[in-house]
């Protein structure tokens, strides 16, 4: 009963949301149009934020009386509209209850922190050319952090930057970010974020030029590691990204990254598309390769991932998914690993968020047996 309770509090809670990839369905295809970060991810702007209220999330619960304009000026801070225009302030937290093993006698319900935290913008010049974007949060620790006493900081900043648009169609940014390199879907357990080390505190410090040409954007990204990190685990390296718009709304791309620290070289490429199906569905496909040479007494792997995922929008601010991935994380072992299972994610207004994943996880080697695995998430997102 009590986790019955949980679970209707969960669904109840006021939530929040940031723009995801898919969002090429609405016709978005650059991650620009609504974020401080041209790449994605990261806090909104007042654009987005107002394009979140009165086109991404459900109008059915507002007042039949309230225009889009109504509903577009409540997307501010605390449902209010801006009163001056340099200074931003936004809040978010994101948690989700996990029931892993389901069906087993091992099963599992756990809550988890995923994200929870503040960010401050600071933005002039004419069309906000300059930014300064800063975030602190919640460090979740991992079962594992927390058993050896590692890592016990309770807060943690995951992103500061400067960023200036020399033109409209050229950028430079500088400070602590994600890497410049794939897909940027939500889901940090992803194979395609896992492998190639791109979670949710995998950021690092560099210098990102960002640029747009004729239906061409790109970014190349220098960075030196987290510099809150010891010296010896700090990736070094450059990646580069770029795609290519084709038939109005859809998107081919590329992605390239070179890095090492002082025990293991890395080497990861990727093709990728965006492809937007028409009225907010989309179809999002990535497949890449992570080599890791090892510089020490440890050897070499090779892994591959491939990831699928389709979104359709039957009405606004209801989204129906599936996740199809592919994970070898070795190429020189026979196992391979395969994740699927649909998703629903609601937005019934503004600030709220609800989503729920099943997976199922098969593990396919001729050497071995081992049980498919079951889990259920259920996420709530509240954002101001």
């Amino acid at each position: 009963m009590t986790r019955m309770i949980i679970l209707i509090a969960m669904f109840l809670a006021p939530l929040h949301a940031r723009a995801y990839p898919q969002f090429i369905g609405h016709g978005y295809p650059s991650c620009m149009n609504c974020h401080y970060n041209p790449m994605g991810n990261g806090p909104l702007t007042d654009y987005g934020r107002a394009v979140g209220a009165d086109g991404i999330a459900s109008g059915a619960l507002y007042p039949k009386s309230w225009s889009e304009e109504k509903v577009a000026s409540l997307s501010g801070f605390l449902f209010r509209t801006p009163v001056q225009k340099h200074v931003r302030v936004q809040a978010n937290y994101r948690g989700m209850e996990m029931i892993s093993s389901v069906g087993t006698p091992s099963e599992r319900w756990s809550w988890i922190h995923m994200q929870a935290g503040g960010q401050l913008i600071l933005k002039f010049l004419e069309n906000d050319r300059l930014t300064f974007v800063g975030e602190i949060g919640y460090n979740p620790n991992s079962s594992s952090a927390r058993a050896t006493g590692q890592d016990k900081r309770k807060l943690r900043t995951r992103e500061h930057y400067v960023g200036y648009r020399i033109k409209p169609e050229v950028g430079v940014y500088a400070g602590l970010m994600d890497k410049a390199y794939g897909i940027r879907v939500a889901e940090h357990i992803a194979y395609s974020r896992i492998l190639p080390e791109l979670t949710q505190n995998d950021q690092t410090h560099g210098v990102m030029v960002h640029g747009l040409l004729d239906g061409w954007e790109g970014a190349l990204h220098g960075f030196v590691g987290n510099l809150l990190q010891p010296r010896d685990l700090r990736q070094v390296g450059a990646s580069a990204q770029i795609e290519r718009q084709i038939f109005n709304d859809h998107r081919l791309g590329f992605s390239l990254m070179s890095s090492k620290n002082d025990y293991v070289k890395m080497l990861s490429y990727s093709l990728h598309s965006r492809l937007s199906l028409s009225d907010g569905s989309a179809l999002l496909i990535e497949a890449g390769q992570t080599e890791k040479i090892s510089l020490g007494s440890r050897g070499d792997r090779i892994g591959r991932y491939a990831l699928l995922q389709t979104y359709t929008r039957p009405i606004r601010g209801l989204y129906f998914f599936t996740n199809i991935e592919y994970l070898k994380s070795d190429l020189s072992n026979d196992a391979t690993t395969v994740r699927w299972g649909p998703g629903i994610q609601y937005f019934p207004v503004q600030k709220l968020e609800l989503r729920t994943d099943l997976y199922q996880t098969r593990t396919f080697n001729p050497n071995a047996s081992t049980q498919d695995g079951w889990t259920i998430l259920f996420q709530t997102n509240v954002w101001l």
